[in-house]
Formats: structure tokens, sequence, C-alpha cells
């Protein structure tokens, strides 16, 4: 698989390296250097022996099987440049915190982006020159996009992670490609239109799509969740109604991705088939696809959608096959490429993740639910059962096959992306896949409209968009009042999401080997093995259940002895608190609260327990 994918087995390389900067935080050469003299001592005081079972020679032989010389190679070559660029990224930053923190500086920077309050600015002239800043502004100025300025300001390096597991703001900037904060003062513009013009018409367009938005006869939250959908800016979406799009799970379809592309593909194909031709048309689509990354500020999952869709459209432009893995892996080598620190940012790993699991899991799927249905059909058939009968004629038509193909994709998805959820937001939504499923129908149609309104404001279309955003509105409002909508648990450990994904690439081996219809001879033995493991489980069954009994009744009897004095020091800024759970597993929250600048004193007056 590798060997013919060199740019999946670069990117393979290259989280590697990425890992072992930043979480390791050492010389990767260092360590190939160890295995490379622990391989020279082991090989050499094996080759005066005939035969060992454990033979380092012998099993390394394995890895050659899989990962050939020239993976190797490629592996190596470039976690040692990915490792190179995180450790240097990583030092520049601190020596930024280092030297900047509290510090007032003279800068020019250009403006690259508007966020709420505060700008992007890039650096562009002297000692810290391609730094990117969030600044904010101390006057009443209003800054554009392309803008060359002057400022006076205090740096502020981020707050890093101060307790356990806790949120590392410093972790989130990296991600942004952001060095710290500024407070700006004497803000002059120098100069305009110094930014790049791709981007700037490209966020000119995003502005004036919003503006027609804005124009339309739509109620707010109508608008703000069309911007979310078309453009990915949620913004002016209320907390309540973001709150509620999380609770049912369906978070997502308010940032740009797959979907996006599609309807971008079928549109500008229709209109440019007309007069290009079918196949020039691909070429523009491209440009279109590209440009629309642009509009929406290149975040990682449009990345990921757009250059996916346009490795698929060129691929059809030269006449050869698209390999969905190497577009995939050439998406994930761009963006670590311009960022190496997004590898931590949660939305590129759902979006990726997700994407996996669909490529991986969704076919078996498929195919393990077409073989229960024929089985089951055959079995209502012969024993003449009609209602049976009719309930899978109405599964194979063509609107319960797209449900069908609905629920499988969105079954896959959620699968692979588990372990993220729960190590990100601690919980899990049971009931989210109806949610899902269901405002799957209806986001297509709201994307088509809410271009079409853009373009032709016709009063009929925005009735149409209108029932359709009120039908989605009420739709996540009652995703996220079902019972078990949220289930809160404890954060995996590492080891917990290692045997998670293990379990599942064995089970979904296990299952394309048993619907495997002309199994090879590797596949056989396997096949013989599972038989083999199930003859062994029935013949022990009762055996089988009273050590579960045992284990159970030991576990329950080891929770109830009693443990160890344990104390929490939560550390949030202003609502700092500390937690202590006895041994008898009583909880105590002593809450802090208040804040360091109030008239009162915040211990004597503020302190308080709390019971659970």
């Amino acid at each position: 698989m590798l060997e013919n994918r060199k740019i999946l087995t670069a990117v393979f390389g290259y989280i590697i390296g990425i890992i072992m900067g930043l979480y390791c935080k050492i010389s990767i050469v260092l360590l190939y250097l160890i295995f490379y003299v622990l391989y020279l001592i082991f090989s050499r005081k094996q080759e005066k022996k005939q035969f060992q079972l454990f033979s380092f020679k012998r099993y390394i032989r394995y890895v050659k099987i899989i990962f050939n010389k020239q993976v190797i190679k490629i592996i190596i070559i470039f976690s040692i440049i990915a490792n190179t660029i995180v450790l240097f990224q990583n030092n520049r930053y601190e020596n930024l915190y280092k030297n900047l923190e509290g510090q007032n500086c003279k800068l020019t920077g250009i403006v690259i982006a508007k966020q709420e309050d505060k700008y992007k600015v890039k650096i562009t002239i002297g000692k810290y020159k391609n730094t990117y800043l969030y600044m904010y502004l101390d006057q009443d100025i209003e800054l554009e996009y392309g803008d060359q300025i002057i400022f006076n300001g205090t740096f502020t390096s981020p707050k890093k992670r101060s307790n356990y597991k806790g949120f590392d703001y410093a972790a989130y900037l990296k991600t942004l490609k952001i060095h710290g904060t500024i407070k700006a003062e004497n803000v002059k513009i120098v100069a305009k239109n110094k930014g790049n013009i791709f981007v700037k018409y490209a966020n000119q367009i995003s502005f004036n799509m919003q503006e027609k938005i804005d124009t339309s006869s739509l109620s707010f939250n109508q608008k703000a969740i069309l911007k979310g959908i078309l453009l990915g800016n949620i913004t002016d979406i209320s907390d309540e109604i973001l709150n509620q799009f999380s609770e049912s799970s369906i978070l997502h379809i308010l940032s740009v991705s797959g979907m996006n592309i599609s309807y971008i593909i079928l549109i500008v194909n229709f209109i440019f088939s007309k007069c290009l031709g079918k196949h020039y048309a691909k070429i523009i689509t491209s440009i279109a696809i590209l440009f629309y990354m642009g509009m929406v500020n290149f975040t990682p999952s449009i990345v990921r959608a757009g250059i996916t869709g346009i490795a698929f459209t060129l691929s059809n432009f030269f006449y050869r096959k698209n390999d969905v893995w190497q577009s995939l892996g050439l998406a994930l080598f761009i963006i670590l490429m311009d960022n190496p620190f997004l590898i931590q940012s949660v939305g590129l790993q759902l979006s990726f993740a997700g994407t996996i699991g669909i490529l991986i899991f969704q076919k078996n799927l498929k195919k393990w639910v077409n073989d229960s249905i024929d089985r089951k059909n055959r079995k209502a058939i012969r024993r003449n059962q009609k209602i049976l009968k009719w309930i899978l004629k109405l599964v194979q038509s063509k609107i319960g096959v797209f449900l069908l193909d609905a629920i499988l994709v969105t079954i896959s998805a959620t699968v692979a992306i588990m372990p993220i959820l729960l190590i990100t937001f601690h919980n899990i939504n049971v009931t989210s896949l109806s949610v899902s499923v269901l405002s799957s129908f209806i986001i297509g149609p709201i994307m088509a409209f809410g271009f079409l309104i853009i373009i032709f404001p016709i009063s009929l279309l925005e009735n149409i968009l209108k029932n359709l955003l009120n039908l989605l509105i009420g739709m996540v409002k009652w995703g996220s009042e079902l019972p078990f909508h949220q289930i809160y648990l404890i954060t995996p450990s590492i080891f917990f999401v290692i045997f998670y994904y293990g379990f599942l690439f064995i089970l979904n081996l296990i299952i394309t080997i048993k619907l495997e219809k002309k199994p090879d001879m590797f596949q056989k033995r396997i096949k013989n093995l599972m038989n083999l493991f199930k003859y062994k489980i029935k013949s022990k069954q009762k055996k089988i259940i009273s050590i579960l009994c045992m284990i159970s009744l030991c576990c329950y009897f080891i929770s109830m002895i009693p443990k160890n004095l344990k104390i929490y020091f939560v550390d949030v800024g202003q609502g700092d608190c500390t937690l202590i759970v006895t041994p008898k597993n009583k909880s105590i929250l002593i809450d802090g609260g208040g804040s360091d600048w109030a008239d009162f004193d915040v211990r004597r007056e503020n302190t308080h327990a709390i019971f659970i």
C-alpha cells in the first residue's frame, strides 16, 4: 500500500516527526542513531548462532515485508524534516514569549484578517519579521485587508496550560499561527493593498455575499445560520443556538467542508460545461474551488475537501485514475507544511478522522448490511412472510437505499471520531445519529437555495429557504432536548485510544475476510482461526460466564475499599477552586470566586464550600 503511494508515505513520516517534536521535544535523528546502533549490536551477536526463537534479526524481516527500504527511507527523511521544523518554530515561539512579554514595541505589519474585535497582523519589517499577532485597537480607526500599518503596543504572550488536561491557550494560538497579542496605540496607515491580491478579492466576494444575505428578508437567526453553512462565519449565531447545534452533535454543518465543495463542483460544471465543454469546464471548476477556499479563509476542513475535490476534477481532465488516499495525504501534507502545529487542531483531527472512517468502514458496513438483507429476503420468501418482504422491499427502494447510505456514512464517521470527541468534549451523544441523518437531507437544499437568493433575490426562493431553515432550527432544538443527548464520560487515556483503534482495525479485517467470496490462503487461515475460537467459546461457555461474574464481583468489592485523600487545584483564571475527595468518596468543592481587582477581600467574602 505505502510503496505505491509516495505522498501518503511522506505524510506518515512527517506526522511522526511532528509528534516527536511536539510531545517528546527531542531530535528524532538521535533516536534513529540509537535504533541503528542497537540493530548493529544485535545482528552481530546473532550471526554466530544458528537458531533462536527470540531473534531480533528474524523479526525485523517482518517489518521489512510491510516497510521496504524505499518506504523506510522516505519516512526517515520526512520525519527528520518535520522534527527539525517543529523544534525550530517551537524555540522561536518560546524566545518571543521570553523577550517580548510586557515590552512596548514599535512594529510595522500588514492586516491579513479581521476577527470580531481584533485584527490578525503579519509583521513585515525588523527583527520579528514573519511574526503573526492578534492586535487589539485602543483608538477609533477602521482597518481593511492589505493595509500596511505602523503601531506601538504592549506585547502579551498567551497563557499556557496550568492544570492537567486543561485548556492550553498558547497551543491553541499556535494552531492559528499566532505568536501572541498586542494592545496597539498610535496606529498609522502607511500604504494600501499590500496583501495577496487573490485573497483580497476572495475576501471581498465573501463580504459581498454576506451583505446580500443581510439585505434578504430572512430573520436574524436564519441569516446567521445561512452564513455559517455557506461561508463558515458563525460570529452572528447566538450562544443558545450554537449550544443546541453542539448538543445535537451537528455543529460540523456550520464549518464548510466536503458538502460545500460537492455543490461548487456540481454548479460550476453545470454552468461552464454548456459554454466550454465538459473537458475544459474542469479547469474552471478547479479555479472556483481554490477561490472558494480563499473565501472561507483556508480552514483545515475546507483545505482537505478542496484539495481532494481539485485532485478528483483534474484527474478526469488528465484522464488519470484518482487515488483518494493520495489526495487525502496531499491535503494533509500541504496543511502541515504550512503550519505543523495544526496537528493539534480538533477541527483538523475530526475532519480527517471522519473522512478516513468513511473510506475504511462504510464499504464493509454496506456489504454486511446487503448480505444480511439478502439472507432475510430468502428467508421471507421461503416462509412466505409478507410483512417482512414488504419491509425489505421498502429498504431496497431508491429512498431506502439513500437513507441507508446516509446512516452508514454517519455511523462510519462517528465510530472513527469517537475518541477525539471524548478527549475534547468529554461526552458522547447517543441520539445524534437520528439528527445527523435527518439534517443531511435538508442541508443540500439550504445550500442550493442560499446560493440562488444571493444571485437572484426573488421572494419565492427566500420563502422556500425560510421554511427549510426553520425546519433545521426546529430539528436542532428537538435534537438538543432528546433524552441521553449528552452522556459525560471520563477522559480516555492514550492506551485506551490505541486499544480502541486497534480493535476497530481487527474488527474491520474480520468483516472483510468474512464477506470475501474468494478468500486467499491467508484469509482462509484467519477464517479457520475464527471458527476454532467460536468452538472454544461455545464448549466452555459456563466457565467463561463464571469467570466474568467473579471478575465483576472483585471489581465491585475493590471499589468499596476506602481510597486515599485526593486534592485537586483547578486553575482557570479568576474562578480558581479546590476539589477535595475524601477516602469515603465524599467530594468537597472550595470555590475562591471573585477577582483580584475587586474592592473587597476575595478570600474572606466569597470563599465557600459545596458538598457534592
